[in-house]
């Protein structure tokens, strides 16, 4: 009855192994983060948590950037100092549960400022939830697509799967907007109304 016991307990050890695949969840000074009101310009700031970011995976071939689900793993700013990086577990790679070494997934990376709070929120993925403050930066990275590291089923070494690198990977940076506009634009577009105002009055 022990050995069963300790039998059992091997085997749900290697299955759980198995479910967790590596990625390494970090970019490059090529591929940088930025931000901005209606688009980003400014690259985002580091160190410090200032922004987080989220894996977001879904079936090989999914092209719909709303039909992804959460990863379970978060990144950070990273402390390089030329902004825009970011950082999650170590430069090795991290493990991803539900995501087996070997198995092929399409997969996304969302962004959000810190005053959103450090928990990934479905509802983000559709424009008509997201937070409407001014400070309330989100955005998706493009989709990529990768096989996870790790040992697989036949104990084969498989590298950690880079998310953002070569195609089919994520290829670049993205930005993290405001639904605002910043004062600068809703200043000019004050002045253009106001012009039209007095164009039609005069006519």
């Amino acid at each position: 009855m022990k050995k069963l016991a300790v039998t059992l307990a091997l085997a749900a050890i290697a299955t759980s192994t198995f479910a967790q695949g590596i990625v390494k969840f970090s970019n490059n000074a090529t591929t940088l983060i930025s931000f901005g009101p209606q688009g980003g310009t400014l690259t985002a700031t580091t160190p410090g948590a200032s922004f987080y970011y989220a894996l977001l995976t879904a079936p090989m071939g999914t092209v719909d950037p709303l039909a992804f689900t959460f990863a379970g793993i978060y990144a950070t700013n990273s402390a390089a100092t030329t902004g825009g990086r970011f950082q999650g577990g170590s430069n090795l790679g991290v493990t991803v549960a539900g995501w087996a070494a070997g198995d092929s997934r399409s997969f996304e990376i969302a962004g959000w400022s810190a005053n959103l709070g450090p928990n990934w929120n479905a509802a983000w993925l559709n424009p008509a939830t997201r937070p409407g403050g001014a400070q309330d930066y989100f955005g998706l990275s493009g989709i990529g697509a990768g096989i996870a590291g790790g040992l697989d089923s036949n104990n084969a070494s498989i590298p950690a799967l880079a998310l953002i690198g070569p195609a089919p990977a994520i290829s670049s940076g993205f930005a993290l907007t405001s639904p605002i506009p910043e004062p600068g634009t809703m200043a000019i577009a004050g002045l253009g109304a106001a012009a039209l105002m007095i164009f039609r009055r005069r006519k």
